[in-house]
């Protein structure tokens, strides 16, 4: 069980990570962005895909791994229609191949810089939270299914662990994206994050 405070923190990380976003991407695109952090959830890995509700199989991840005291991935998911109008406000028309079933070259390039951004920060601000140096890899894209895209981002340990789950939304030019933020630290790394977190309440209290 989680405990209600480790579950605060947990969303203040999320809602500071979301303004680090919101001003990248309105650097990067030139226009008013927001982005919300409605709710965090602890929940088993396996279990995502039925927890998210995904109106549609195939969607698109943007992943980052990251590795230190504590190892994992932020991976970024984004319907197929969401990602094309994100690509699509980065390209600003530029794209002029046909629409295929999933996304064009282009819209992939694009979604793999805008997907950098709203990964990078969540792990950039966790490590700061617990002030650990975390080092990060270079941005992956690819189009899949939800459990088979986290299996790739965790090397398919994905039956046996809890990941962190940021819903969120993003806010462009009338465009309300949905998008989920999800934190899959590898095996144990939960518990840890969680006693550390734990332990730097206490000492602020």
């Amino acid at each position: 069980m989680v405990k209600h405070e480790n579950l605060e923190t947990l969303k203040e990380m999320g809602d500071n990570s979301a303004s680090i976003v919101m001003e990248s991407l309105s650097e990067m695109l030139c226009m008013a962005v927001e982005m919300d952090v409605s709710a965090v959830h602890v929940e088993m890995i396996k279990g995502i895909p039925d927890i998210l509700k995904l109106p549609i199989d195939v969607v698109v991840g943007a992943y980052v791994g990251f590795s230190g005291k504590i190892s994992g991935t932020v991976l970024t998911v984004l319907s197929i229609e969401s990602a094309r109008e994100m690509a699509d406000i980065l390209l600003a028309g530029m794209d002029d191949d046909e629409p295929l079933e999933y996304l064009t070259e282009m819209q992939e390039s694009a979604i793999l810089e805008i997907g950098n951004i709203m990964t990078s920060p969540f792990i950039d601000v966790m490590a700061d939270a617990l002030y650990m140096e975390l080092t990060q890899s270079p941005p992956v894209i690819a189009c899949d299914t939800l459990g088979s895209l986290i299996n790739l981002s965790v090397n398919g340990s994905a039956d046996s662990d809890f990941a962190i789950v940021f819903n969120s939304a993003l806010h462009v030019v009338e465009q309300n994206i949905k998008c989920n933020i999800l934190m899959l630290p590898d095996p144990g790394n939960v518990e840890t994050m969680l006693r550390e977190l734990g332990s730097l309440k206490s000492e602020s209290s």
